[in-house]
């Protein structure tokens, strides 16, 4: 099997997963923003071949590095990337090359809580109110529906990176303000805070 790995290099821990493809047989081509020789010796005695790109999240650089693979030989079985911000890239790319794998569509309802949440609902499962904030009024208007507090996050973030739990209206117009929503720098959701179990 060949796989293809995103970023086995970064950050740290992810060489154990180039590792344990080797381990496990598979021939293992990295790509990274990282030259060859950046490389240390134990990564580089786990990989087969290095592609180095500008940005792995760009999904048109990582689509020539991995068309050079596929040139090269031998057959691409997976491409894989470990990295949340990686994983729509990856997928995307997976689309355009033949490669399988999970599509596009399944990783943006994964990493975009707000569509992942939408297909739930409309699945039957209950999930907290939501709302979608690319303005300052639209997370005014939240509030105002759904009252404090509430949870403003950024819908292409990871691991919580940006998400602030807002109390008050002095809260919210400091986040909004922070945010920069009243300028039109949106691409947020806002979800209603349950505590509880």
């Amino acid at each position: 099997m060949h796989v293809i790995l995103v970023a086995p290099h970064f950050p740290a821990n992810q060489r154990r997963f180039a590792q344990a493809l080797k381990h496990a047989g598979a021939r293992v081509t990295g790509v990274g923003e990282a030259s060859w020789d950046q490389l240390d010796g134990e990564l580089r005695s786990w990989l087969d071949g290095w592609e180095q790109v500008s940005n792995v999240c760009d999904a048109g650089a990582l689509e020539g590095a991995v068309r050079r693979i596929q040139a090269r030989g031998p057959w691409v079985h997976r491409l894989e990337a470990t990295v949340e911000a990686h994983m729509l890239a990856a997928a995307q790319v997976r689309e355009r090359t033949g490669i399988p794998g999970l599509s596009s569509l399944s990783v943006l309802r994964c990493r975009d809580k707000f569509e992942m949440k939408r297909f739930l609902m409309a699945h039957g499962i209950p999930c907290a109110a939501q709302g979608a904030v690319d303005t300052g009024n639209d997370a005014r208007s939240f509030a105002q529906s759904n009252g404090f507090p509430f949870i403003l996050k950024p819908r292409d973030g990871a691991g919580a990176q940006g998400t602030v739990k807002v109390h008050n209206g002095v809260e919210l117009e400091n986040a909004i303000a922070e945010r920069g929503l009243d300028s039109g720098r949106g691409n947020w959701t806002a979800e209603d805070y349950i505590d509880g179990h």
